[in-house]
């Protein structure tokens, strides 16, 4: 049964209603992140994809618990996220976090070490995990625009203001 079905049709006429009132840049980012996660390139999240992503968050979960949570936006029935879908259910998500809290759980995901900081190897280990291979050269460019202090290092302070910028 899947999470729209579950819940009344005024909520789900209310996540249709988000989702079309999302900016362009904030589909543009849901899109890039889609992107990123469907590592085949084949314009749904299946349930391998979704462990993946789960487990690179640092939440490890049972085949079962990963194919509830596609069940509970699946609305096509197809067993994977597609993009409406995956809209659908980062508002829903949206709806039950503060940004701040959002972006501290973001934060968390690249701070493995949890000393506050995003060093340039936790930064490079974060995109290997999602499948992208990036240059330590970009990884330096990464750490440098949002190195606010000059440390090196990617404080909580730094990340903040990055992702505040937009």
């Amino acid at each position: 049964m899947n999470l729209h079905k579950k819940s009344s049709s005024g909520s789900h006429s209310f996540i249709k209603e988000q989702v079309a009132n999302l900016t362009a840049e904030q589909i543009a980012d849901f899109k890039a992140a889609f992107d990123t996660f469907d590592t085949d390139g084949s314009g749904s999240i299946d349930a391998d994809e979704l462990a993946h992503i789960m487990k690179t968050m640092g939440r490890e979960m049972s085949r079962n618990e990963i194919e509830e949570l596609i069940r509970n936006v699946d609305e096509d029935g197809s067993g994977s996220i597609e993009f409406e879908e995956f809209l659908e259910m980062m508002v829903h998500h949206m709806g039950d976090h503060s940004e701040e809290e959002e972006i501290e759980r973001m934060f968390e995901v690249f701070d493995k070490d949890s000393d506050q900081f995003i060093s340039h190897g936790e930064l490079k280990l974060v995109f290997k995990k999602m499948g992208e291979e990036i240059s330590d050269e970009e990884v330096d460019r990464i750490v440098k625009l949002a190195d606010k202090d000059g440390d090196g290092l990617i404080g909580w302070d730094d990340f903040f203001a990055v992702m505040m910028e937009k």
